[in-house]
């Protein structure tokens, strides 16, 4: 005879097996678009179109400075000068001589030689004037400034010594990499890409390749690679402002190498293996059943499948790390994507 209280177990036990059976997400196959992407080996870095290191172009004391670390500055602007008032002064004369001297050549009152002289005059005081002023090259900003009212400058050519000042310009900034050898025949210029700057908050920027070296770099023993640019197309914030996005940051390189619309896809996290043939578990009537799909492109995000699944039919992706295996029961909780 069954007593009372094994009977009221029962349900108990019934009710614990099923909480324990591991929870996955069923995913039915969707139709969307998938990249094939090539991304670069390490990090690569934000570059300035134009940069130049400035400084003056010979020795003296520093007398004045217009410009300082940040400044926004218009090409030929001063940034600049040494203490050149005699220099100035001698400039100065020499181009009144100058008119003087192309006056009396009208009227014949002096010869082309005299003329010559007087433009080689002005010419070599303006070269020693101007070597005294440090003056814009484009419009740019400038990123480092290493000079003080009263010190004597010299000569910023010495080994290790930082320049004396530095301007970058401010149009859309580059992105300079490097890909392995084997994705070099799948970059051309004009690709699409995404760039992520995680020195701002891992932003995401669209960009277009504009360089792909076609020479495999052998200076590392491990890793041939090919050197590649990008250009940023915009650079605006979450608002919509624009940004200026710092020279020399590191930035995370997607490059789209081909895209497929309306294609049958599933997520690359389902997929068991590597290749174009790999494998998935489906449930069936609560339980996990292997099975073998062949792929077309994807990514790490998403895969386009040609063969191996029905429209309609669930494919389990586990939770929390679970180990899936031929034939487990599961707890299946369907999911829309993506």
């Amino acid at each position: 005879m069954i007593s009372k209280n094994f009977l009221l177990l029962i349900p108990l036990i019934v009710f614990v097996s099923c909480s324990d059976k591991p929870k996955v997400e069923a995913i039915k196959l969707a139709t969307g678009s998938v990249e094939s992407t090539v991304t670069t080996i390490n990090s690569g870095t934000v570059e300035a179109q134009s940069q130049a290191e400035l400084a003056f172009g010979t020795v003296g004391r520093i007398s004045k400075i217009y410009m300082g670390l940040g400044s926004k500055v218009k090409s030929g602007a001063i940034i600049a000068e040494l203490e050149n008032a005699d220099l100035k002064a001698i400039y100065d004369e020499t181009q009144k001589e100058l008119v003087r001297a192309e006056e009396l050549y009208k009227n014949g009152l002096v010869s082309i030689a005299n003329l010559d002289s007087a433009k080689r005059a002005r010419e070599v005081a303006r070269l020693n004037y101007e070597k005294t002023v440090m003056s814009a090259p484009f419009q740019g900003m400038i990123t480092a400034m290493d000079l003080k009212v009263g010190e004597f400058y010299q000569s910023a050519t010495a080994v290790g010594k930082k320049p004396a000042v530095q301007i970058i310009d401010l149009k859309k900034r580059i992105i300079k990499g490097e890909i392995d050898e084997v994705d070099l025949q799948k970059v051309s210029i004009g690709f699409g890409a995404r760039i992520k700057i995680p020195a701002l908050k891992n932003h995401v920027f669209k960009a277009q390749v504009t360089k792909v070296v076609p020479f495999v770099s052998t200076a590392k023993d491990q890793d041939r690679t090919s050197q590649i640019e990008l250009e940023i197309i915009e650079a605006k914030d979450e608002a919509g402002n624009d940004l200026l996005i710092p020279v020399g940051a590191s930035a995370d390189v997607e490059i789209i190498s081909e895209t497929k619309n309306v294609v049958k896809i599933l997520p690359t996290s389902v997929m068991i293996g590597t290749g174009k043939t790999r494998s998935l578990y489906k449930i069936i009537k609560g339980k996990l059943a292997k099975s073998e799909v062949k792929l077309g492109l994807g990514n790490y995000e998403r895969m386009e499948v040609l063969e191996g699944i029905k429209e309609g039919e669930l494919v389990a992706r586990p939770l929390n790390g679970i180990e899936m295996v031929e034939g487990m029961k599961v707890e299946a909780k369907e999911i829309t994507w993506p």
